[in-house]
């Protein structure tokens, strides 16, 4: 009879508040995971813009990186 296991038989409130419980952790995860991803991508979008200022006329305006080599605003062109 030592062979013997007992499993605790857990009561239906016990499984209703686990399954609120994990709905409340995947909520709260779902809405953390939201917001880490429309930070990383504003930051790859801020990334692809940079600012440069006018040799003419000083005003500073954002460009592409692939357009590096333009140092005139869009006006003094």
């Amino acid at each position: 009879m030592k062979d013997e296991i007992d499993i605790p038989v857990q009561k239906e409130e016990d499984f209703v508040a686990a399954n609120i419980r994990r709905d409340n952790y995947s909520r709260i995860r779902d809405l953390q995971a939201r917001e880490f991803n429309d930070a990383i991508s504003s930051r790859h979008l801020a990334e692809k813009q940079i600012t440069i200022k006018c040799e003419k006329c000083g005003k500073e305006f954002s460009t592409d990186i692939s357009e590096k080599a333009l140092v005139k605003c869009p006006d003094c062109r």
